[in-house]
């Protein structure tokens, strides 16, 4: 190669070492632009030196090309150069930490620890802290944390005052646990990563929760199934006992206390079953748990009732008279009430006294004393319960109960009014009454030692607006006594006497009920029957033993001796030897009033003088069936 040619090259090879080389430098620059976004100084630095680089190269090139213009003359020397590129820094925010201070921060480096997968420090559900859990994790961790029986579900029936509890067995929960842990999870989350604002909001939330906790809480429905069938279940057993009405009754007498024994009234109850059964689930639907559904129910009263019964049922009639101080008979009064007491009767039953009392026997606890047969005194087992009799006809007369049967003694007693006694005698002679009421009745009867008193007393339904009956008899008629009468008596010695009965007169007697009003006052008084008594002339026994064991005989129309027989001739005496009579009872003084004595059902004559040997029968009821003149049963 030429010199001239070499020269070129070199001037060539120059010119092209020239333009690499600014190239170079450019890219230098380049790479210090693009490496001054991570440091101003070091950006500043850089940039500064490769700007000094890019001077000195100047002047070289310069040189060079003014060197290659003088020595070529016709070489051109270009020389390239690149403008700066401006630098963006990244975007950056302001946050508050949880101790306090302010931080600048990159705002792509808080977005992605906002939006990390976990929850933030200081998230709490149902208690439990789920900072750095995942949602699955959270939620299985609260999950676990749930009671399998959060609440006792206590609901009551109010059943008339009687608390009745359901068992509700088919019962779920459910939880909104998923909600609430996605609601958690989403709470300062940012949506969007441009929005600086909101990006710092959000961070500044998050700090704040690692010193005040965020809580959340989840809930349940409860779902109950099958309601109304556990409410009919309840119920069920008590809807047809409820709905029954009982009324209430007597169901015994206590003869201690003299009060009825009374079995209470039952009201009914119709159960409402469906209204409760709607009641109770309208109450869970609410969200209520726990309380008391009073059921509805229709009451059915009862048409009697305890009140009415001690209003209305009571003692209705009675009776008392005075014994004798004689035991034995004493005696038999006291059993005889003693086997009566406490009787009672049904609607339409008919006491006797005869079957109640029974038999008078020893077995039976009666012993002998005095009583009337064959038209005298003489000893006999029961004697005395006439008494009794007599004193429970008049309470059963009181009582305006219906007389069925009853007779009169052979002659007026002492212990009562003529013509209100009621003989008995075993079998034949009874004394019946009939409860012709509609309610059962009570008989009471005790002989009382205090005061020597026979005591008859009927309960049961009162009479109408307080209204009570007494007893009044009056003798209307008389007839005088038969002529004495005399019989042998072996057993005594000629010249002595016994009297045997006393003289006694023929006598009616009316009886009347006297009704009286809830004050006392007389409103009535009503004819009831009349009652016949025989005349009776006095019998004396006299003695026909003689000394040597023959009888002498006696005229039975004098009681004298008769002629052949040992004198002297007995002189009868007044008053019987052995004879045991009752004490005296005065009867009852006839009672004056301003309403006059009314006429008796049955026309009496002004003075009747009835037929000895065919007296005339009570009205309503049997007659003596034993004539006055003639010798009959024993008559107590």
């Amino acid at each position: 190669m030429k010199k001239a040619d070499q020269d070129k090259g070199k001037r060539e090879s120059s010119g092209t070492r020239s333009s690499a080389l600014v190239i170079k430098e450019n890219k230098e620059i380049e790479k210090a632009e693009k490496t001054g976004r991570s440091g101003g100084s070091d950006v500043k630095n850089t940039v500064k030196r490769v700007k000094t680089k890019k001077k000195n190269r100047a002047g070289v090139i310069a040189a060079v090309a003014a060197a290659v213009v003088l020595v070529g003359g016709a070489v051109t020397a270009v020389v390239l150069y690149k403008k700066p590129v401006s630098i963006v820094p990244a975007p950056q925010i302001e946050v508050l930490m949880a101790d306090g201070t302010t931080q600048t921060i990159k705002a792509d480096e808080a977005y992605a620890e906002l939006t990390s997968g976990k929850f933030f420090q200081g998230t709490v559900i149902d208690g439990i802290d789920v900072g750095g859990m995942t949602k699955d994790e959270a939620y299985n961790a609260v999950t676990e944390s749930h009671p399998e029986k959060p609440l006792d579900i206590s609901i009551k029936l109010d059943l008339e005052g009687k608390k009745l509890q359901p068992e509700f067995k088919n019962v779920s929960f459910e939880y909104n646990t998923r909600e609430v842990v996605d609601e958690a999870f989403e709470q300062f989350r940012p949506a969007d990563e441009n929005d600086l604002t909101k990006l710092a909001e959000c961070y500044n939330a998050k700090e704040q929760l690692k010193n005040s906790n965020q809580e959340y809480v989840t809930e349940y429905t409860v779902k109950i199934d099958g309601v109304t069938e556990v409410i009919n279940k309840v119920l069920a057993p008590y809807v047809k006992d409820y709905s029954t009405v009982q009324n209430a009754s007597i169901v015994s007498f206590d003869t201690e206390t003299h009060e009825f024994v009374i079995e209470k009234e039952k009201t009914g109850y119709e159960i409402d079953v469906d209204t409760a059964a709607k009641e109770v689930k309208a109450m869970l639907d609410s969200g209520t748990y726990t309380g008391t559904v009073k059921v509805k129910t229709v009451k059915k009263e009862p048409e009697i009732t305890e009140a009415m019964i001690k209003e209305n049922f009571g003692l209705i009639g009675s009776e008392f008279t005075t014994t004798t101080g004689e035991d034995n008979r004493n005696k038999n009064i006291s059993q005889a009430c003693d086997n009566i007491n406490g009787t009672i009767l049904e609607p339409g039953e008919v006491f006797s006294f005869n079957e109640v009392v029974g038999q008078r026997t020893y077995d039976g606890g009666f012993v002998a004393a005095t009583v009337i047969a064959g038209g005298q005194y003489e000893q006999g087992l029961g004697g005395g319960i006439c008494q009794v009799s007599t004193t429970l006809y008049n309470a059963a007369l009181k009582s305006d109960l219906k007389i069925v049967e009853r007779h009169t003694h052979a002659w007026p007693s002492e212990y009562i009014s003529t013509g209100l006694d009621a003989t008995v005698d075993w079998p034949s002679l009874d004394l019946k009454f009939e409860n012709d009421t509609d309610y059962q009745i009570i008989i009471v009867t005790w002989w009382d030692s205090s005061d020597r008193s026979c005591n008859a007393e009927i309960y049961g339904k009162k009479l109408p607006d307080g209204k009570t009956i007494d007893t009044y008899a009056e003798i209307v008629s008389s007839t005088p006594a038969g002529p004495d009468e005399y019989i042998e008596d072996p057993d005594l010695p000629v010249g002595e006497t016994k009297v045997l009965r006393q003289a006694h007169q023929g006598i009616t007697a009316y009886a009347y009920k006297i009704w009286y009003d809830a004050d006392g006052n007389e409103i009535s008084r009503d004819f009831y029957n009349s009652s016949y008594y025989g005349s009776y002339g006095r019998r004396v026994a006299v003695g026909v033993l003689k000394p040597d064991g023959t009888l002498a005989s006696i005229d039975s129309s004098t009681g004298e001796y008769l002629e052949g027989s040992l004198t002297p001739t007995p002189t009868p005496v007044d008053s019987p030897t052995t004879t045991d009579k009752p004490t005296y009872f005065p009867e009852k003084p006839t009672p004056t009033t301003d309403t006059p004595t009314p006429e008796p059902t049955d026309p009496v004559p002004d003075t009747p003088t009835p037929d000895p040997d065919t007296p005339t029968p009570d009205p309503g009821e049997q007659a003596d069936p034993t004539p006055p003149d003639t010798e009959g049963p024993p008559d107590t």
